[in-house]
């Protein structure tokens, strides 16, 4: 299994695949009708399938020598950072025409949150913006770049000295979160808590089990175990939207703990066993499409669906109308906004050509990755 990881640098199309079922869920939940009512859950596919991808990246750099942790985070600025402005951008401007009730503070303070990733704190905190509805889905964004602040020196502190005694504790940790989740939503009354649905520890577990199943995978471990799980791939991907149907609104941790165990059987097929029908499915042109433009997808989707609801309400029509318009938005955005900026701010140029992107460095080697792939090691991918 570790072979497939490390031949062609792991490019594995499955995993675009699973975001595009991770974005399907998320918009489930934020269309106008409103049919899956914890397509949240989509959140916990896209951390579990990041802490995969990240410490696959990171891990492959400590064990070729060295991990650059400048270059990491410069690479995830390039990444998130220009279609992240662009739609906060779009939002502010929006906000200061159409909502003439809001002070500039109330709409710049939670721009600003959205972008210093620090949204989650005031929504775990019960202190949410007045905009709540314009620019509360970065959140999540949030989450992710709190625990990718720590995670990289973690690894070079614990991983570069002890493989098995780092992920031993990684594990320890994953039994943490997941005591912490449990009991959040199963020893309590039934009511909305910010901490439970925002927090940072209660949305580690997906992140930190990614995380923890890369370096087995990286190492060769529990490949047995591994070869056990993987046929359950497809159950898993059919399970993940029957979970988002439900309503478990009040109770969110129990729905992350699900969605990450979901979220892993589904990794461990796509890894080990990519021709199968999972990994098949995922790997489909249309699954593909969306996978790599879900980033953009996530972002302005929520503008567009204010937009409709303000026009059309909850409505069948509206859902229609929400979804030509997020695809052109997303489809303006990551054509004309990440892929270009993304490309000038690494200091290289996108360079078209038969079914691939080139990237030229600027010593004028050209290094050849397939357009839009999943692919470990320098290449981008969505919440990096």
């Amino acid at each position: 299994m570790r072979d497939t990881l490390v031949r062609d640098r792991g490019h594995l199309p499955g995993l675009d695949g699973l975001r595009g079922v991770a974005i399907l869920l998320v918009l489930g939940q934020h269309a106008p009708t409103r049919p899956l009512i914890d397509g949240f859950v989509g959140v916990t596919v896209f951390f579990c399938l990041s802490g995969f991808l990240i410490t696959t990246l990171l891990v492959g750099e400590l064990q070729t020598g060295r991990l650059d942790v400048r270059a990491f985070y410069r690479r995830r600025v390039a990444r998130l950072g220009p279609a992240l402005v662009t739609v906060v951008v779009a939002t502010v401007v929006v906000l200061l025409v159409d909502r003439r009730d809001l002070g500039a503070g109330q709409v710049f303070a939670p721009a600003g949150a959205a972008l210093s990733y620090s949204t989650s704190l005031f929504d775990w905190s019960g202190h949410a913006f007045a905009t709540r509805d314009y620019l509360n889905y970065t959140w999540s964004l949030s989450v992710e770049e709190q625990f990718y602040l720590l995670w990289p020196f973690a690894l070079l502190w614990g991983y570069r000295r002890n493989p098995r005694l780092f992920a031993a504790l990684t594990l320890g940790f994953v039994a943490i979160t997941l005591v912490l989740d449990l009991t959040l939503g199963l020893s309590r009354a039934v009511k909305y808590d910010p901490h439970e649905y925002f927090g940072t520890d209660t949305n580690a577990l997906p992140i930190l089990v990614g995380s923890l199943l890369a370096i087995v995978l990286l190492n060769g471990w529990l490949s047995r175990a591994m070869r056990e799980l993987a046929p359950g791939a497809l159950v898993a991907v059919a399970l993940l939207p029957a979970l988002a149907h439900r309503n478990d609104t009040y109770r969110p941790s129990l729905v992350i703990v699900a969605g990450t165990l979901l979220t892993l059987v589904a990794l461990i097929g796509v890894v080990s066993q990519p021709r199968a029908a999972a990994g098949v499915f995922l790997a489909s042109g249309p699954m593909r499409w969306l996978g790599e433009r879900s980033y953009s997808i996530y972002l302005w989707n929520v503008l567009a669906r204010i937009a409709v609801l303000h026009v059309l309400g909850h409505s069948l029509v509206g859902d229609v109308v929400w979804v030509a318009m997020f695809i052109v938005l997303a489809q303006a955005s990551y054509h004309y906004v990440e892929r270009p900026l993304r490309a000038r701010l690494r200091g290289s140029r996108p360079l078209e050509g038969d079914g691939s992107r080139r990237t030229a460095r600027p010593t004028g080697q050209l290094v050849t990755m397939p357009l839009g792939s999943a692919t470990f090691g320098r290449a981008p991918f969505f919440l990096r």
